[in-house]
């Protein structure tokens, strides 16, 4: 039986392998958190961040035959000076990956991969309100069939 991370690492590096979505959000593709910049230079200030959000395995003939996840893709950016920031951009190039995309992850057959629902926030930082991140994405379902 293949390893569900398996899919997890597979999204990640094919968001990691657009040269597209490097150029907009340099520092990276993290899963769950940000952790350092990829490009150097100290924190991560324009990634993608994926996490999962629901997971059912679905059984055929008494075992697992498919598993299928929602996951969170979203642009993350401190918000630059008005009319620089890349993470719309950014949003706009997740959805041209994955919307009808294939992810191919090891042990896996690749299903379906679509967007269900968009994302878009603005988070204010608790300690100083003139820092923001804008955060841009979508809820992407991901079908693999063991």
């Amino acid at each position: 039986m293949p390893e569900s991370s398996a899919i997890d690492q597979a999204l990640v590096d094919k968001l990691l392998g657009d040269a597209t979505l490097r150029t907009l959000l340099p520092d990276g593709v993290f899963f769950d958190e940000a952790g350092p910049s990829i490009a150097g230079g100290g924190n991560a200030t324009r990634f993608v961040l994926v996490s999962l959000a629901d997971e059912t395995d679905e059984a055929v003939f008494g075992h697992r035959g498919f598993e299928d996840a929602l996951y969170l893709v979203k642009a993350v950016e401190l918000k630059p000076a008005i009319g620089s920031g890349n993470v719309k951009a950014a949003a706009a190039r997740i959805d041209v990956l994955l919307e009808d995309g294939t992810i191919t992850a090891a042990g896996y057959t690749p299903m379906v991969c679509h967007r269900e629902s968009r994302f878009r926030i603005t988070e204010v930082d608790e300690h100083d309100t003139s820092i923001r991140w804008q955060h841009r994405g979508g809820h992407y379902r991901v079908q693999q069939s063991v």
